[in-house]
This record gives C-alpha cells, sequence and structure tokens, in this order.
C-alpha cells in the first residue's frame, strides 16, 4: 500500500502547529476577601487580602431598610435589613440587588445560603423562618420557636436558633423568657424535623458551623450579672453535646477558623477565644482584648483575626477594621465604611 507522503509527515507537523499555538492564559486564581455591610452609606466594602491593595466599595442603592446582617457564599450575599426586606447581592461591580420582602411585620434577622438555589431568612417577629427560591423567586415559611434570631446549615439540615425573647419589653436590655433552642427544618420540603434544647441564659443570637462539624451557639443572656453560655451540639446527633460559660455579659458575634478556634467578640469583654479540640476556654471575661464598641469577626485561611467595630454609627463617622495575628497580637487597622454592622470572607477573582 502506498502511503502518502502527507500522512507520514503529519504528526510532526501537527507537533510543530501545537507547540507554535498560541495559550490561553489561566484565569487568575480567586483571592481572600474581606467583605464588610457599612449600615451608614447602605454599602460594602471589599479588602482584598492577600495584596495591600485599596479597599473597594460597592453602593447597594436601596435595598428597602438599613442593613443589619449579612450571609456569604461564593461570590455573592444575603443582606436582612430593618425594613422586613432582604436582598440577595453580588461581590462584583455591576449586579444589582434582588430585594425579597418577607411577610408583613415578620422582621429580618440571621440569614444562610442553603445552596446555589435556597436561603433561608429567620423572622424573629413572627416566630417564623423564611426560604427563599433564588431561581423562582418564590418565598414560603415554616413556624419556629420563639424569636428566631441566627441561621446555620450542616448535614443538609437548616438549624435556626431561637432567643426566646419578650418583643414587648421596654428595654433597654433584652428581657428574655427562658433558655433558648435550635429548630432543625429540612429545607427540600421546608417542614420542621426536630428541636434542640440548650442550656444557659437565653437570647441566643449567634450560631457557627465549627471545623470539627458541631455547631456552636452563643447565647448572650440578660445583661447585667446574666453570662453567657457558648452551646456545642451535634447536628448529627441533634443534641446538645457541651456548655461553656466564661465570656461575661452580652457577647455579640462568633466566628470559627475552620479548625479549632472559635473566637467570640463582646462590648465589654473585647476579643475572647475558644478552643473546640480541648473544650476549653481559651481567653474569656476579664482577659479579653479590648475593642471599641461592637465588632464583627472574621478568620482567614492564615489565621488572621479581623475584627470590625462599628464605631459611633453618627453620621458619617467610620468605623476600623482592626487585624490580629494567630497569637492575638495587633498587626494593623485598616479605616472602614460609616458604622460597619457584619462582614464575612469570601474568595473573589483579583479586580482587573
Amino acid at each position: 500500500m502506498r502511503v502518502h507522503w502527507f500522512h507520514r509527515a503529519w504528526p510532526a507537523t501537527a507537533g510543530l502547529l501545537l507547540g507554535c499555538a498560541a495559550t490561553t492564559p489561566s484565569a487568575p486564581a480567586p483571592e481572600e476577601t474581606l467583605v464588610v455591610l457599612n449600615a451608614g452609606d447602605v454599602s460594602l466594602s471589599l479588602l482584598p487580602l492577600s495584596s495591600a491593595g485599596p479597599v473597594h466599595t460597592i453602593a447597594l442603592g436601596d435595598i428597602g431598610g438599613v442593613p443589619w446582617e449579612l450571609a456569604a457564599r461564593g461570590s455573592q450575599g444575603l443582606i436582612t435589613t430593618s425594613g422586613n426586606t432582604v436582598a440577595r447581592v453580588g461581590f462584583t461591580v455591576g449586579q444589582s440587588p434582588i430585594v425579597y420582602r418577607m411577610a408583613s411585620g415578620a422582621g429580618a434577622g440571621g440569614a444562610a445560603f442553603v445552596n446555589d438555589t435556597l436561603g433561608y431568612v429567620a423572622n424573629p417577629l413572627a416566630d417564623r423562618a423564611t426560604r427563599i427560591n433564588f431561581r423562582t423567586g418564590d418565598t414560603a415559611s415554616v413556624a419556629t420557636g420563639r424569636s428566631p434570631s441566627a441561621v446555620a446549615v450542616a448535614r443538609g439540615r437548616v438549624f435556626i436558633a431561637n432567643a426566646n425573647l419578650e418583643p414587648a419589653c421596654a428595654g433597654p436590655l433584652p428581657c428574655v423568657r427562658g433558655a433558648s433552642w435550635l429548630t432543625v427544618i429540612d429545607p427540600d420540603h421546608n417542614s420542621v424535623v426536630d428541636s434542640i434544647a440548650l442550656a444557659g441564659p437565653g437570647n441566643a443570637l449567634a450560631i457557627e458551623v465549627g471545623g470539627d462539624g458541631l455547631l456552636y451557639v452563643l447565647s448572650a443572656g440578660a445583661g447585667g450579672t446574666s453570662s453567657a453560655r457558648l452551646s456545642i451540639v451535634d447536628p448529627v446527633l441533634r443534641v446538645e453535646v457541651g456548655s461553656f460559660g466564661g465570656f461575661g455579659a452580652l457577647p455579640n458575634d462568633l466566628a470559627s477558623d475552620r479548625r479549632e478556634r472559635l473566637f467570640v467578640s463582646s462590648p465589654s469583654e473585647g476579643l475572647m477565644e475558644f478552643n473546640t479540640r480541648t473544650r476549653r476556654v481559651v481567653r474569656g471575661a476579664g482577659v479579653g482584648i479590648p475593642l471599641q464598641s461592637k465588632a464583627s469577626l472574621a478568620v482567614d485561611d492564615a489565621g488572621l483575626v479581623y475584627a470590625v467595630e462599628s464605631g459611633a454609627c453618627v453620621g458619617s463617622t467610620p468605623g476600623r477594621i482592626r487585624i490580629f495575628r494567630p497569637d492575638l497580637t495587633e498587626t494593623r487597622v485598616v479605616p472602614g465604611g460609616p458604622c460597619p454592622v457584619d462582614a464575612a470572607i469570601v474568595k473573589l477573582p483579583p479586580p482587573e
């Protein structure tokens, strides 16, 4: 059989052509970014963490009220507001927020993404939680316990922390009716499947998934002589497996390093730490690192802790971002936006 020359020459020629072909540069790897929610001017501040780049600001416009809390997943966020609304926002320029309205008078507290399609929002004034379907825009509520405040997702289930407050209380301190508990929801059917009792003073206001996969719930109590407690909950067995005091009165936030360190912030006690492996309060009330005003916490992959201090929240007075090394010595301070109220760390493509 005769073999034509171009058949014999093709492999070498192809290799030469492929070797000379232009290559498409790979997309830059996503970098950790601190996203801060500012109530003062209804905006997001984005601080790249792998470089000393400037803080980038995204104006949110009218999202129906003053922003309160931020939940993040990938490049998306859920923001709850004082106006009974929830806004889904993108952390890149050019994406307009999508606003969802809760049932009249229901309120909007903590929120969490279940996945790219579903999210849940606590409705503290209606003793319910609302599931949002991002693809269809549909919302559906389900009964929870009293005064639901915070939301977490673990093992395919949604866990709602019920603060158990008396909403008609005149204040200024919260009026706590008793201990808090968790309501467990099957998000596929939007139905309650269990309830988990918690020890402690009530007023559960933060819930975090630790690096060990367990849930950590902060019950802040009523203030005064009431001392807060940290509950550990097994999301599989659906039972509280530990409860620890030593955090003073009315702490306000939790953040996990996704390994074995859990950080607690308090306006009076400052920055505190709990170790989830040894189950020991490493730095508790009386020895916390002082923080100015209310502070929201976030921890990056390198173990740096970001304490976002709200400041006076009067006019355009800015807050600030204090950055602590893993040994909790302070490394630098970055000016914040006006009245920052919450923060999260996400991984985003670097700006072009």
